[in-house]
């Protein structure tokens, strides 16, 4: 698998996606490069797999919305890169790393600012605006061998949350924007079609109550009748996701007599998303 190769993917989805795709990332993705995006609480940070037909990637619900912005990035690699679908193990995971740095951090617009000179303001500003994590940028200059000065170095070393919280200016983003930022990483999230197509078999008694419970979020009749035998609805692995989305799909006619298919059969915490390895 060449870098150039999946550099063009990147430029290519970048495009796509349009200026100013990192605060609405799952909406851009779907109308933009049809893949569908889930966002539920899981125990890992998320994985894509293909459900009826449809291209759907699972991403963790979490309020660090530059985690979830570069495991959503680098799922996208696993579908988008040419060839990609050939790879497996740790050649797969760093070949979607590279793409989701590329998409999110390309060479251009990191290469634009001044790093000698950068400040705290800057690296901030350059966060929010890429949507990526201190982290994340910190590996993605020393990958392009930029050497920060001794300010911009200081702020990459910083929690993304605080640098935000100390640095980023108002006129940037106010904190209401960044409090949305959060709020719409965290939100649980699935596609209309499923919504629909899952109330119009529950409402034909095709389906029942619980599953659409799920899907939105609500606790179910019986739980509420009984919390000490709720579910907790947090942390859940990668089989018990499948086994909740399963139950969707036995209700959507759009889904293929095989099912749940996961397009990698990767082990849980075996090469799962790094978020802050950006090449």
């Amino acid at each position: 698998m060449s870098s150039l190769s999946v550099q063009r993917a990147a430029a290519k989805a970048r495009s796509a996606l349009g200026e100013g795709f990192a605060s609405c990332f799952y909406d851009r993705v779907e109308s933009a490069l049809g893949v569908e995006v889930i966002v539920v609480p899981l125990s890992e940070d998320g994985y894509s797999l293909t459900l009826g037909g449809h291209k759907v990637i699972v991403v963790a619900a979490t309020e660090h919305w530059y985690r979830s912005n570069f495991t959503l990035a680098h799922e996208l690699g696993h579908f988008l890169v040419e060839g990609a679908s050939s790879l497996g193990g740790q050649e797969a995971e760093d070949m979607a790393n590279a793409f989701a740095a590329d998409l999110l951090m390309p060479v251009e617009r990191v290469g634009s600012v001044d790093w000698g000179r950068a400040t705290a303001a800057t690296v901030a500003q350059l966060c929010w605006e890429l949507g990526v994590s201190t982290q994340a940028l910190e590996v993605r200059l020393r990958y392009l061998r930029v050497t920060p000065g001794d300010e911009a170095r200081s702020a990459l070393a910083a929690s993304t949350a605080a640098l935000l919280r100390n640095s980023l200016a108002s006129s940037v983003a106010s904190p209401a924007e960044v409090s949305a930022r959060v709020q719409y990483s965290a939100r649980r999230r699935f596609p209309e079609r499923v919504v629909t197509g899952l109330r119009r078999a529950v409402a034909d008694g095709k389906a029942p109550q619980a599953s659409l419970c799920w899907v939105l979020g609500l606790p179910s009749q019986e739980e509420r009748d009984d919390d000490d035998e709720a579910v907790d609805p947090h942390g859940l692995d990668r089989n018990q996701a499948h086994e909740a989305l399963a139950t969707l799909r036995k209700h959507d006619r759009h889904v293929r007599p095989d099912g749940l298919r996961p397009d990698r059969q990767r082990p849980v915490g075996e090469a799962k998303t790094t978020w802050d390895a950006a090449p």
